[in-house]
């Protein structure tokens, strides 16, 4: 009888065994996904800064450089001078990373995002091995959270609306009387401009008068000219044949004896024979 219950029994402990290998197994697995990204693998070292407020900032919070999740937040503890200490567990490769005078500062990705500890890397010189030995601090840059965004925004929305309401307020006054000053301007600039037709229509009459005037006065002093010119003339006629007639009287008969004997005295006499 016991011969054949010792290969059941054999059975049943390989079963067992089994199903606690494979607990085991899927317990380490478990534990290794767990701790993978919790860093529970990784050498890490202390990193801290001191704030004047711990709003914001709770122990688990990312701590990433360039982005980069390279640790968590520790814990946070109160100084006796009211200011908070914040502990970083950052890995000791990416220590190596960080320079003195870095930034630490809450981020987030978007409004929804969960907020993260932003370290932004000096540009000073990389120290030494040795200069990093001691828990070196960050210089920690408050940030504005969301609420009191959401303040300073609902204050610029209350101003706003104040100079609206008053520039309202200031356009129903002044625009009445504005456009009554316009339209009285305008009435004063089309009077003047009918004012200055009539009187360029009066003096372009006046002055076509003158021309006209002028023109006639010039036409009949033209025609003055005409008939003197014409009297001139029938003179210098009259006064041609006048001087024919002389010549052809007998006191020009009588008149050129007397000349020719006073050339004959004038002239010497001929010596030839």
């Amino acid at each position: 009888m016991g011969a054949p219950d010792r290969p059941g029994q054999d059975r049943n402990r390989l079963e067992n065994l089994a199903l606690l290998g494979g607990s085991v197994a899927l317990l380490a697995l478990l534990v290794l996904g767990m701790g993978t990204p919790r860093a529970w693998w990784t050498r890490n070292r202390p990193l801290s800064f001191e704030a004047a407020s711990a709003a914001g900032l709770t122990a688990g919070m990312d701590v990433r450089l360039s982005g980069y999740p390279i640790g968590r937040v520790d814990h946070l503890h109160l100084l006796p001078n009211t200011r908070v200490q914040v502990t970083l567990s950052v890995a000791a490769d990416k220590l190596a990373m960080l320079r003195p005078g870095s930034r630490a500062s809450i981020a987030q990705d978007s409004l929804l995002g969960k907020p993260y500890i932003a370290i932004t890397p000096a540009s000073a010189p990389r120290p030494g091995p040795g200069q990093l030995a001691s828990t070196p601090r960050l210089i920690y840059e408050p940030s504005a959270n969301l609420m009191t965004l959401i303040e300073d925004l609902t204050e610029s929305r209350l101003t706003l609306q104040q100079m609206l309401s008053r520039t309202s307020t200031l356009v129903e006054r002044r625009l009445p009387r504005s456009l009554d000053q316009l339209d009285r301007t305008l009435g004063s600039g089309e009077s003047l401009a009918t004012t200055l037709r009539q009187e360029v229509v009066k003096g372009s009459a006046t002055l076509q008068q003158r021309v006209g005037s002028t023109g006639d006065q010039a036409e009949e002093t033209l025609s003055e000219l005409r008939t003197t010119l014409v009297d001139v003339q029938t003179l210098v006629r009259h006064s041609n044949a006048l001087l024919r007639e002389i010549r052809r009287s007998w006191l020009m008969h009588l008149l050129e004896p007397a000349s020719k004997d006073d050339k004959g005295e004038s002239d010497p006499p001929d010596p030839r024979p």
